[in-house]
């Protein structure tokens, strides 16, 4: 099976005329002994890695879950041998936000084998409903608790290490989000999350979208809680950028903030496609594993597509989901029929995923929406989507005249346009 799960071989009619919108990254791989020269030489707002790690006490390293790639296995064995070559302590510690818990199998996958053999026992696991191993630091202006888990307090210097990618609410992800919710408790993580609608026009805030990070209450309301919980903290945040094949080909560390608006200026630099007006018919694929691990993570990249289709335009979507809807909060939401009833539920008892599949519904009633996946006919029906089981459909819905377009990698493009 293609590792996209994806169009990649697609043969349409020889008359169609097909756009193919995506960007090659043609950027070099940046090796280890790169990587830390970068971060050393030339951080944002912060001494370098080196003098940090001298410096700190007590270490924590927090890293995505299964979820999302971070390049993190390129060079986590030279960091582990520096802060060593210090004398420092140091743990890890996944940022799950409300997640499934890794398996033993992810968490080598995420580490790489010899580093999980060697260190597991400094590995901390997060439970965003334990409470009782959190420690409460105060509240946002939008009264999100700041609960962060107990490893957040118990050391000094925080590394966080993340890819930045686009999120369709909080506009990018990256280091700053493996705090808040990544580390925080499922109340944070939601009030969070809840800022993405606007309750008045029952409606998602338009600032809480791709790409954008100004006058996004989600963002705004992340950086505050870290904020709140900064005092006698240091970090060092290493943002990595990834290729379509999860290779490192830039970064920029050093200050929180500072260091994920480089990396966020530096990721729409390297994957921005302009789009000068709609299409009628729009083919994607997530780009591959993880990001279509499940229907929740997937539907960002049928987000992403849809404001480049004409309004009930097509969209045909390739999403493995292996993992099927990522969890019954979300699933269950679609027993609700339309996005009417939904966002009338959604506004009296809020739920992260709940939003989610709001989300999705609202694309699939305003497109024509065709999934390949593992899920069957009744599952997809059920989402909104007509279910393809062979490719050679596509061109049978293909019409004359159509403007078509073909993302292979929805996930790594930015429609500068759309």
């Amino acid at each position: 099976m293609n590792i996209k799960y994806g169009p990649k071989n697609l043969a349409f009619n020889s008359e169609q005329n097909i756009e193919i919108l995506d960007r090659e990254f043609n950027e070099p791989v940046l090796s280890s002994r790169e990587i830390f020269q970068k971060i050393n030489s030339a951080p944002h707002y912060s001494e370098g890695i080196d003098e940090m790690l001298q410096k700190a006490t007590s270490i924590l390293i927090i890293l995505p879950d299964i979820t999302r790639k971070s390049g993190a296995c390129f060079f986590l064995k030279e960091l582990i041998h520096r802060i060593e070559s210090y004398g420092k302590s140091f743990s890890f510690i996944f940022a799950v936000g409300t997640h499934r818990p890794l398996t033993v199998e992810e968490k080598k996958e995420i580490l790489t084998d010899e580093i999980y053999e060697k260190y597991s026992q400094y590995i901390i696991d997060h439970d965003p409903d334990d409470t009782e191993n959190m420690t409460y630091y105060g509240k946002t202006k939008h009264t999100t608790p700041v609960l962060l888990n107990n490893a957040y307090f118990k050391h000094d210097t925080i590394i966080p290490i993340a890819s930045i990618s686009y999120h369709y609410f909080a506009g990018f992800g990256g280091a700053r989000k493996m705090i808040l919710p990544g580390i925080a408790s499922r109340k944070s993580a939601m009030n969070n999350h809840k800022l993405a609608l606007e309750e008045r026009l029952r409606k998602r805030n338009p600032y809480a979208c791709t790409g954008n990070l100004k006058q996004n209450p989600v963002h705004d309301d992340i950086v505050e809680a870290v904020m709140i919980a900064r005092a006698g903290k240091n970090f060092f945040a290493i943002n990595t950028i990834l290729n379509d094949k999860g290779k490192i080909v830039d970064v920029e560390g050093g200050d929180l903030f500072i260091s994920h608006i480089k990396a966020c200026e530096r990721l729409k630099e390297l994957t921005k496609v302009e789009v000068s007006d709609k299409y009628d018919f729009v083919i994607c694929s997530c780009g591959g594993f993880p990001k279509d691990i499940n229907m929740i993570q997937a539907q960002k990249s049928i987000d992403r597509v849809k404001n480049i289709v004409r309004e009930g335009g097509k969209i045909v979507f390739f999403a493995e989901c292996r993992d099927g809807y990522g969890n019954e909060t979300f699933e269950n939401f679609f027993d609700y029929p339309s996005s009417t009833e939904m966002v009338k539920k959604l506004f009296e008892e809020y739920k992260i995923n709940r939003q989610t599949a709001f989300n999705l519904r609202n694309i699939t009633e305003h497109f024509e929406c065709y999934l390949y996946s593992r899920f069957d006919e009744e599952e997809s029906k059920r989402m909104g989507f007509v279910k393809i089981n062979d490719t050679g459909e596509i061109n049978e819905l293909l019409k004359e005249g159509e403007r078509v377009a073909f993302v292979p990698n929805a996930s790594l493009v930015y429609f500068e346009n759309g």
